[in-house]
């Protein structure tokens, strides 16, 4: 790739990213007001287009944050695509290894730890999301089937019929955090990076530990609530007039 390739990829990705994130935002718009009104089973189906909105979401951003100007050079980038072809986790961990080739003070034992604490994030955030929702976007959406489509998964099957639409806000907040720091460390590796670093870590903790408690339970029943004082604010209104 030329470096004009590599501009014109990032670019497009760039608007490729920003039209996922309407289009998730229409999706959950249509989840809240189906679960509003009790049509719990359009919810359960906006729920299997949101997962596959968020599959093209995450490799749309991938791609983007590789194609990053003037960060990983033309072959670089190749080596992080042939390892994507095979396990999308190692490419990301690829990724962050050539990233981390350019930060400051190799020796003071930040890159070694940071490298560590990063994997440990793609192993999390990335391997099993990236399995479920690979299932889906292959026309798995109630029934997983092994990697061969020879049998059953039983397991994926279980995570599939029980996926929620908390549990895709829990896997893209947890998403994005992950880029926020492989992105620092690409584009600005001895100063965004040293400086947010840990800053991005306590957020991404804080934030998954608050969303560890939700459940779509109260997630409906916060819904429907709303819907109910909606109405009867509108109610109360009329009879004013």
């Amino acid at each position: 790739m030329t470096k004009n390739d590599i501009e014109e990829v990032f670019a497009a990705q760039t608007k490729n990213v920003q039209a996922l994130e309407q289009a998730w935002r229409h999706i959950n718009k249509a989840i809240n007001s189906a679960y509003s009104c009790d049509q719990e089973s359009t919810a359960e189906t906006h729920t299997r287009l949101l997962a596959q909105v968020y599959c093209a979401f995450a490799e749309a951003v991938f791609s983007k944050i590789i194609h990053t100007p003037d960060a990983l050079t033309p072959e670089e980038i190749a080596q992080v695509k042939t390892k994507g072809k095979r396990n999308i986790v190692e490419a990301w961990k690829r990724c962050v290894e050539l990233a981390l080739k350019k930060v400051e003070g190799k020796n003071s034992g930040h890159v070694a730890n940071t490298k560590k604490k990063i994997f440990s994030l793609i192993d999390l955030y990335i391997y099993d999301p990236s399995l479920l929702r690979n299932k889906i976007a292959h026309g798995q959406w109630e029934i997983a089937l092994n990697s061969n489509n020879t049998k059953v998964n039983a397991d994926l099957t279980g995570k599939i019929q029980s996926l929620t639409v908390v549990d895709l806000y829990r896997s893209k907040e947890a998403f994005q955090s992950l880029f926020r720091i492989v992105e620092d460390i690409i584009e600005s590796p001895n100063k965004a990076h040293q400086r947010d670093y840990w800053v991005h870590i306590t957020e991404f903790e804080t934030s998954q530990k608050k969303m560890a408690t939700w459940t779509i339970e109260n997630k409906i029943s916060g819904l429907k609530k709303k819907k109910q004082n909606a109405v009867l604010a509108k109610q109360q209104s009329k009879a004013k007039m």
